[in-house]
C-alpha cells in the first residue's frame, strides 16, 4: 500500500507460512469447520484472499502488483464489494435495542439536532450541518445514536474523523484521509483518488449519511476536494445535483 517494497513476491515466498499461521485455526474455531484439513494450495489461497481483501478495503488489489500471485476467482467471487458487504454486515436488531437505549437519555438540544440530520436523512434532500460543542457536551453520544439509527434501519453510514484516535470513538470508525483518499499533498483544485467505478464510488452513492469528527483540524481544501468529487461520482447526466453540496449527500461536520 505504501509502495515501500521493492520485492513483494520474494517477502511474500518468505513469510506466507507465517502469514497463515492463524488460517487453520479460523477455520476450525471461528468458522466452525473442525476437523478440516487444508493442503498447501488451499492455504496459500486463503492467506492471499485475506490479504486481497484487506487491499481492497484500501482501494488497492494484489493485481496492481504484477509479479505477485493471486487467489481463484472462485474464492473472490462473493466479495465483489467488499466495502458494501462490511456496511451490511451489522446486526440491525441489536443496533434498534441500542438506538431506543441510547435515544430515552436525549437532552432537548440533542433531541432537536438529531430530528434535523435525521428528516435530512429521510427526504434524501441532502444538507450539510456542523454540530459544536466544547468536550463533554456529549458529541460522540450523538454520533452513536445517529449511527444505530441509520444503520438499524439497512442503510449505509460512513464514520470518518480527522485523526486516528478520535476515529477509534467511532464505530466502523476511518480516517478522512484513509476512507476518502484524501491527497496528503493538497491544493486549491485537489481531487480525492476515487475512481468512478470503483468499490469505494459504489460506496459513497449508496451511503445515506457520513459523519465527520474533529473536522476543523483538516485544511479547508480537504473538504473542497471531497465536495468536487462527491460531485463528479454522484452527479446524475441531468446534473440535477451538481449546485448542491458534496453532491447532495447528508454530511455532518
Amino acid at each position: 500500500m505504501s509502495e515501500s517494497m521493492s520485492r513483494p513476491e520474494f517477502v511474500w515466498e518468505t513469510m506466507w507460512t507465517y502469514l497463515s499461521d492463524d488460517i487453520l485455526y479460523r477455520h476450525s474455531i471461528v468458522l466452525k469447520h473442525p476437523g478440516l484439513e487444508l493442503n498447501e494450495e488451499q492455504l496459500r489461497n486463503l492467506t492471499l484472499f485475506d490479504i486481497e481483501k484487506f487491499l481492497l478495503r484500501n482501494n488497492s488489489s494484489l493485481k496492481t502488483f504484477s509479479t505477485m500471485s493471486f487467489p481463484n476467482k472462485d474464492s473472490i467471487s462473493s466479495t465483489n464489494n467488499l466495502l458494501l458487504s462490511e456496511e451490511l454486515a451489522y446486526y440491525k436488531v441489536m443496533l434498534a435495542q441500542e438506538f431506543e437505549q441510547l435515544f430515552s437519555s436525549f437532552t432537548e438540544e440533542q433531541h432537536s439536532v438529531y430530528e434535523e440530520i435525521i428528516e435530512a436523512v429521510d427526504k434524501n434532500k441532502g444538507g450539510v450541518f456542523f454540530v459544536y460543542g466544547y468536550g463533554g457536551t456529549r458529541k460522540t453520544y450523538l454520533w452513536k445514536t445517529l449511527c444505530a439509527s441509520i444503520r438499524s434501519q439497512g442503510k449505509k453510514n460512513l464514520n470518518v474523523a480527522s485523526c486516528e484516535i478520535a476515529s477509534l470513538l467511532l464505530s466502523g470508525g476511518r480516517t478522512a484521509h484513509s476512507r476518502f483518499h484524501i491527497p496528503i499533498n493538497l491544493v486549491e483544485d485537489s481531487y480525492c483518488y476515487i475512481k468512478p467505478n470503483s468499490d469505494l464510488a459504489c460506496l459513497l452513492k449508496e451511503t445515506s449519511l457520513i459523519i465527520w469528527d474533529e473536522a476543523p483540524m483538516v485544511h479547508k481544501h480537504g473538504f473542497e476536494a471531497l465536495d468536487r468529487s462527491l460531485k463528479d461520482i454522484l452527479t446524475p447526466a441531468s446534473g440535477a445535483f451538481s449546485d448542491l453540496p458534496f453532491g447532495g449527500k447528508v454530511i455532518v461536520f
